[in-house]
């Protein structure tokens, strides 16, 4: 089984993002973003600590307001073109925690009871894993090299049927610190996965992605009545 031991929470929040500007702290519903992440964690007790890490005045004072941890990032990992790898290590090391969780700002979906359901997965893990990832199951036909990956085309198989695809959705992502920075990487080379639905799992990337989210928040949250 996975040991926790100390846990860190690092919520990433750049000030700005190419697609949809100010996508952390423009209003969202009748919150923002940052706002939502940081009411759904709180409602977890497992943390030893949850910290905001970012290169923006804004984002940090607003964290800091509500009573979180504060890591202000220099502004060259909040850059398009520095590497995921070099943000992953940079930050693994700015803290001395056994184990992280990895919380998007931009899963706003993604409640409590996801991170709290992946905490108990994590520590039910086995050694044989060596991280704790989401996924959700691809419902398609897929081609890889010109050959079908996920199914047989005679008979035909139903939609419903096509099992055992995966693909990385990154809502829950937790693994031991040291390894975060020795990857530079959430991805081990033995993860154990987490099915978390499409919907809950929504990513926002671009506007279309920011307008769908926030329409679905407001039906789940009673905002439309």
């Amino acid at each position: 089984m996975a040991k926790l031991g100390s846990l860190l929470g690092i919520i990433p929040v750049k000030g700005n993002s190419e697609r949809v500007p100010k996508k952390n702290v423009r209003p969202f519903a009748d919150t923002t973003l940052l706002d939502l992440k940081l009411k759904q964690v709180q409602e977890l007790k497992q943390f030893d600590d949850i910290v905001v890490s970012s290169e923006d005045p804004e984002v940090l004072k607003r964290a800091k307001a509500l009573g979180y941890g504060i890591h202000e990032r220099d502004p060259y990992y909040s850059t398009g073109s520095v590497p995921m790898s070099e943000v992953y290590t940079y930050l693994a090391n700015a803290f001395k925690h056994d184990t992280v969780m990895w919380i998007q700002v931009t899963n706003p979906l993604a409640g409590a009871d996801v991170y709290r359901e992946g905490l108990e997965k994590y520590q039910a893990m086995s050694d044989q894993h060596d991280c704790l990832l989401s996924v959700q199951e691809i419902k398609e036909y897929i081609y890889f090299n010109n050959q079908p990956l996920n199914f047989k085309p005679n008979p035909w198989p139903r939609s419903q049927d096509l099992k055992g695809t995966y693909a990385l959705n990154f809502v829950v992502n937790i693994l031991p610190r040291k390894s975060l920075a020795e990857w530079g990487s959430l991805v081990g080379s033995r993860p154990e996965f987490m099915v978390v639905d499409s919907a809950t799992a929504k990513d926002i990337d671009f506007m279309e992605d920011f307008e769908f989210c926030e329409h679905l928040y407001r039906k789940r949250s009673g905002l439309n009545r």
